[in-house]
């Protein structure tokens, strides 16, 4: 049985590694999803460079979303397709038979996007990291910001490792916080299924509403992804691009 681990990188990575042991299931994969911000990269960078140390037989991919925040509804819109892209092709191409969602890290809205989309796209639990000690453990996160920083720099993958490794008690510690400072919440999810939501997309995207019940298109006009008009309702531009994140 394979896991894979999905998880948006802000600008604290012991939310990610710590999350490895966040199920009953041994993780196999983990894909990170950052913004091109420096110091997200550079996070980036220190969790793939410890992980290769502490714990090289799980596989690292990672996603770089085109620009340096998630700060408007067209680039959260981009979030949606990166995630739900990521669920299809760890359960297709690297046959992980389970996919979970760890919310811990990014923008709060990154972290929404990602829970509803993987309810959506029937992954197999959300959970959040919380640390018992935020000051104590941001104090130490801020204390090696420049190590981090200078394995960022580095040119090549083996003077990463070899930064490191120079510092490896402090980083083990900070990356690898004891199972007693933080608790992993999962949170409440409830399954909804594939047919009901491909054939949904399927009529909302070829705009055939008369299909829907009533109730339903009103529930839509709701959430925005619908407008009525004079006698009918019909596809908002909120709703297309919605839909469109999905096909």
């Amino acid at each position: 049985m394979k896991t894979a681990v999905i998880a948006p990188l802000g600008l604290s990575p012991p939310v990610i590694t710590a999350g490895m042991d966040s199920s009953d299931f041994s993780v196999t994969d983990l894909v990170i999803i950052a913004t091109q911000d420096r110091r997200v990269l550079a996070g980036l960078d220190l969790i793939k460079v410890g992980m290769s140390i502490h714990t090289p037989h799980i596989h690292i991919h990672s996603e770089i979303l085109p620009f340096d925040d998630v700060s408007s509804t067209d680039e959260n819109f981009v979030v949606m397709e990166c995630a739900k892209k990521i669920i299809l092709r760890e359960r297709a191409e690297h046959g992980c038979n389970r996919v979970l969602l760890n919310v811990a890290g990014g923008r709060k809205n990154m972290c929404v996007t990602l829970a509803l989309v993987g309810q959506l796209m029937n992954a197999d639990g959300v959970f959040h990291i919380v640390n018992k000690e935020i000051s104590l453990f941001n104090q130490g996160l801020e204390r090696m910001r420049s190590e981090i920083m200078k394995i960022y720099e580095a040119p090549s993958f083996e003077e990463k490792q070899a930064i490191y490794r120079e510092n490896e008690e402090r980083f083990r510690h900070l990356l690898y916080p004891p199972r007693s400072a933080y608790e992993i919440v999962r949170l409440p999810t409830f399954p909804i299924e594939r047919t009901f939501m491909g054939d949904l997309i399927r009529v909302l995207a070829d705009e055939d509403l008369d299909l829907l019940p009533l109730s339903l298109q009103e529930i839509l006009e709701r959430h925005g992804i619908l407008e009525k008009g004079k006698t009918h309702y019909y596809l908002s531009d909120y709703g297309r691009r919605f839909i469109d994140a999905f096909l």
